[in-house]
């Protein structure tokens, strides 16, 4: 079978037709050309999505093996627990051990 290449911005205009509402996906690569945007969206403007529940509050992360991720996951549908309240446990365990406040929110 003959593969095709696609440009950059046949390949963003195809997830753009897929994904609803547009999400500002251009926005994340910093290598699209310039007029990817006015290509994708005719010129409209585009802006990132921010959930209320996330506003003023930052992502942190680690890398870790997969059997880490599932044992997470299933100790919190164990609990009926969210991973984000687990991982706020955690790290509130981790801060008094340290003797730090237990400042940490689900």
């Amino acid at each position: 079978m003959k593969e095709q290449k696609r440009s950059l911005s046949e390949a963003l205009q195809a997830v753009a037709a897929v994904r609803q509402p547009r999400l500002a996906v251009v926005a994340l690569n910093k290598s699209a050309p310039p007029n990817v945007e006015t290509e994708l969206y005719g010129g409209e403007a585009t802006t990132p999505i921010v959930l209320s529940a996330r506003a003023g509050k930052r992502l942190i992360g680690g890398h870790f093996d997969k059997a880490v991720s599932r044992q997470l996951r299933e100790l919190a549908a164990r609990e009926d627990a969210t991973v984000q309240a687990l991982l706020a446990e955690a790290m509130n365990m981790l801060f008094a051990a340290r003797g730090l406040p237990e400042i940490a929110e689900p």
